[in-house]
């Protein structure tokens, strides 16, 4: 990487001279040749509290999957899990099964269901226009389970130049290991976009992210310890981070002519995780050792096939979506050979997952076209998943059963604007194919009393129905027994998120942006794992009324080609258990911050970007298995770090990109919010976060014809 770097920089300073003719200081926006793209299925702001990431943010910071580029943003976090690789969301202290992600407004289907809970490193974001978060209740138009918020993914839908060819490759360090073959990350991308007539346009895309897993104090695939000349079961074979190959490829077609625009677009995602045995199986065969390893392969394919049609029709603005998606997952054990280093005999493959969703929605907007103050937006929207996951749902019994939920709701939201008074009530009639009726409700009002100077409030109901997992979710083998409980009811309760936003500009080099945050959440029959009879069998409850507090504050400065972004966060959390002992149910306050430095200089055509992240102390109360008491534990605070620049030559038509991730250095953080002692005390353990400070170099060729 040093060599990289002295590269980079000597091309840097080289094309200073070699350059004769300047750039704008701006990158070009997309010509817009459907319609206005900035709005295709964009959330409204006026409704809601929303920041946005561009493209070209992602790009400055070699992001290649959803969790790279979220782990920087304020009142987010992301968990990872080092044994299956998923790394998942949560927002406002609320886990992801409260966060709704959508791909062009369609909710994205996964292991884990549809919508919610998603793993982030299977979204590639290689094709993507911008990224939308928008917080406080979104029920109404968004469904049950947008608790917390909805992350909006916007994909590409047009293209400035006939024909435009984008190939990248990415390296990047896992820690300190890396190298060609078997360490590191290694990334590919090829994308294609045509403008075939003024009306038809065509993309497509093609990834690869090939992680290699990150060893740490473990030694690898191939490894067996030795003490003298007997073979030690040391437990240091394999890896602390599982290696994980993606392949993701897109495709689209897209009509548009007058005020009707139709497009298809198609979505294939593969995905191989191999687990390997920390231990090893040895005996003397022949005169010598025979040493092998029970391993295990997961192999996951999603399509996802997805028709969108929106224009406008006697002044009422429509946009019609229907979408399929089916995701398989295969598992395989096999027995490894350590000293041949292949596969010995291999169980048949079983699919141990398996997921079809359909999914539509329509919305109609300016229904009251011809009132000077009052608008109408209707809609439905239908969701049907069926499908069952037998490592979850009986792979240890006989009880293997596939499923189906079903969502039929229809919702309607009216706006009435007067002078700078802006007021949205809306309503959801949720229909759950397990429950009952439901009207969701939420109310966003809005006052502008300067130009420059918006208030905002977002009101609105907490509802959630239980999810895929919640209702099915059945693991029994001689160590677990962890089950679903069908009879399970929907949470529900109230969010509040009140917002100020002032705009200061000055001489138009000069822009300060501030934004003041209060945040509520009550949630009432919150849904939990809780142990139940005699047997430490664990089963989903509605058992705990959960509480949210907190304030925020984002301050954006830009002067010239300098912009910073400085945010604090203030959230504390309340939980009190259904159960036979009192417990504590007071606010636990937890302080996060951001800071964001970006630089363009223009003369070398070249972006530098630094990203820091605080994460604070959080506490937990927990029950002492041994004294049934509550105690509380504490997960130590620590701080993330990225840095990166980028580089245009050849009139932006080669694009390099150098930079580190986790400069910190964060590889786990001390815990003792795990389980509690009969000492009063949680036991001090730690968790896993990442791999270390790592550090990769982008290449980028863009060619427009």
């Amino acid at each position: 990487m040093r060599i990289a770097a002295f590269i980079y920089f000597s091309l840097i300073f080289g094309s200073l001279y070699a350059q004769k003719d300047s750039v704008n200081i701006n990158e070009l926006d997309e010509v817009l040749l459907f319609g206005n793209e900035q709005t295709i299925n964009s959330i409204n702001k006026e409704l809601f509290s929303v920041n946005t990431i561009s493209a070209q943010q992602i790009n400055q910071v070699g992001a290649n999957n959803l969790a790279d580029i979220l782990n920087q943003q304020l009142n987010i976090s992301i968990t990872p899990n080092a044994a299956d690789g998923r790394s998942t969301v949560s927002m406002f202290g609320l886990s992801g099964d409260y966060v709704k992600i959508l791909v062009d407004n369609v909710p994205l289907v996964s292991d884990n269901g549809y919508g919610n809970n998603i793993d982030l490193t299977q979204i590639n974001l290689e094709d993507i226009a911008r990224i939308e978060i928008a917080e406080g209740a979104m029920g109404v138009l968004y469904g049950d389970n947008a608790v917390a918020g909805v992350i909006n993914i916007i994909t590409k839908k047009s293209s400035a130049s006939k024909w435009n060819i984008r190939a990248s490759v990415q390296e990047e360090t896992v820690g300190e290991e890396y190298n060609f073959e078997d360490e590191g990350r290694h990334i590919q991308n090829l994308n294609i976009a045509h403008n075939i007539s003024d009306h038809w346009y065509a993309s497509a895309n093609f990834s690869r992210n090939d992680f290699n897993g990150f060893k740490n104090n473990y030694f690898g695939r191939d490894y067996f310890g030795m003490s003298g000349n007997s073979v030690a079961n040391d437990g240091r074979r394999g890896y602390e981070w599982n290696p994980k190959l993606q392949h993701t490829l897109n495709g689209m077609l897209k009509f548009a002519k007058n005020d009707f625009n139709f497009f298809y677009k198609f979505n294939y995602y593969n995905e191989t995780l191999d687990i390997y045995n920390h231990a090893i199986n040895t005996r003397i065969q022949d005169g010598e050792y025979d040493i092998t390893a029970n391993d295990e392969q997961f192999v996951s394919n999603r399509f996802r096939h997805e028709a969108q049609a929106f224009g406008n029709l006697n002044q009422v603005h429509y946009n019609l979506s229907l979408s399929y998606q089916t995701q398989v997952r295969d598992y395989e054990t096999y027995v490894y050979d350590l000293r041949r280093q292949q596969k010995r005999s291999t169980t048949s493959k079983m699919t141990n997952q398996e997921s079809d969703l359909w999914f539509s929605k329509g919305t109609f907007e300016n229904l009251l076209s011809k009132s000077a103050n009052f608008n109408l937006t209707a809609g439905y929207e239908i969701t049907y998943q069926q499908g069952y996951d037998a490592v979850a749902s009986g792979a240890y019994s006989d009880n293997i059963a596939e499923q189906d939920l079903g969502n039929y709701d229809v919702f309607s939201q009216l706006s009435f604007t007067k002078n700078n008074w802006s007021i949205y009530p809306g309503v959801r009639y949720n229909h759950n194919s397990n429950y009952d009726g439901k009207l969701i409700w939420s109310t966003s009002a809005n006052y502008k009393p300067a130009k420059d100077l918006k208030l905002q409030a977002v009101v609105g109901s907490a509802y959630k129905t239980p999810t895929f997992t919640n209702l099915y979710y059945y693991f029994v083998d001689a160590n677990h027994d962890v089950r679903g409980n069908p009879d399970l009811k929907p949470e529900d309760g109230i969010s509040y998120l009140i917002s100020a936003e002032k705009t200061s500009v000055l001489n138009n080099e000069f822009r300060l942006q501030n934004n003041l945050k209060f945040f509520h959440f009550d949630i009432q029959d919150k849904i939990d794992l809780a142990v139940v009879g005699d047997n430490s069998q664990m089963e989903y409850l509605n058992i705990s009324e959960y509480k949210i507090l907190g304030v925020s504050t984002e301050n954006n400065f830009s002067y010239k080609n300098f912009q910073t972004n400085i945010g604090l966060s203030y959230t504390g959390i309340s939980q009190s258990l259904e159960t036979e002992l009192s417990n504590p149910d007071d606010y636990l306050f937890s302080l996060n911050a951001t800071a964001a430095l970006r630089y363009y200089w223009p003369k070398a055509e070249t972006r530098f970007s630094l990203l820091l992240k605080y994460n604070g102390e959080l506490q937990q109360y927990f029950r002492d298995n041994d004294t049934n008491e509550f105690v509380k534990g504490t997960q130590e605070d620590y701080s993330l770090m990225d840095a990166s620049i980028n580089k245009y030559f050849f009139k932006k038509r080669f694009e390099v990109t150098l930079g580190a991730r986790n400069l910190f250095n964060v590889v786990r953080v001390n815990n003792s919010a795990i389980t509690a002692t009969s000492g009063h005390e949680a036991p001090s353990t730690s968790l896993l976060f990442g791999y270390g400070r790592s550090y990769f170099l982008k290449l980028l060729y863009n060619l427009n014809i």
